[in-house]
């Protein structure tokens, strides 16, 4: 007889989920996630598919769990990580965090989520687009950037541009240096936010 205790439900069903949202991703490293069924997954997962619905109302969670991953990263790890003085810099070191996220995660699954169908990117309670405008606030505070726009307009701006740079990455099929590019970019745009000390 094992001495192991029994797990509980709870624990059972945390990882059962946690074994559907893997299989999901792994399934979209090597196929288009528009092309992925509801069956696919499950297969995969080693579940049923009303086992699917239980955890997940329909595919597109799968999206939303991988943004609530984005965000726990950010939170858990970027907001303690960024070791940049207040400013431009620290906006910076913020995108090269974000630049490596999507690294990690891998192209084809970035390269799926970056469709018109995916609404997540223009959600606004997110950890990671509060964490950006703290930032950006800070800077404002130190009058280092401009407050003719306010912490979330610049944010939004920002982030639209890092969308942009991610997307071209794809469309290149991730050929060249991502966190590079996104420096390049980000830089560039920061230049018209700032007041003084420049853009180290």
């Amino acid at each position: 007889m094992s001495d192991k205790p029994a797990k509980s439900r709870k624990q059972q069903a945390l990882e059962t989920k946690i074994r559907i949202y893997q299989a999901a991703v792994a399934l979209m490293e090597k196929n288009n996630y528009q092309s992925i069924t509801i069956e696919d997954i499950s297969k995969k997962a080693g579940v049923s598919v009303g086992a699917f619905y239980h955890y997940f109302k329909s595919k597109n969670d799968i999206f939303f769990e991988i943004y609530l991953e984005a965000d726990r990263y950010f939170e858990e790890y970027v907001a303690s990580a960024l070791t940049a003085p207040s400013g431009c810099s620290r906006v910076l070191e913020y995108f090269s965090h974000y630049a490596r996220y999507c690294l990690n995660v891998g192209f084809d699954t970035v390269k799926s989520l970056y469709n018109t169908d995916n609404k997540l990117f223009v959600k606004y309670e997110r950890f990671m687009l509060s964490l950006l405008q703290q930032i950006i606030i800070e800077a404002q505070n130190h009058q280092l950037m401009t407050t003719e726009q306010s912490a979330a307009q610049i944010a939004e701006c920002l982030l639209i541009a890092a969308r942009g740079v991610i997307f071209d990455w794809c469309l290149h099929d991730g050929q060249y240096d991502l966190e590079s590019a996104m420096q390049q970019y980000i830089k560039r745009l920061l230049s018209t936010f700032v007041i003084k000390n420049g853009i180290n």
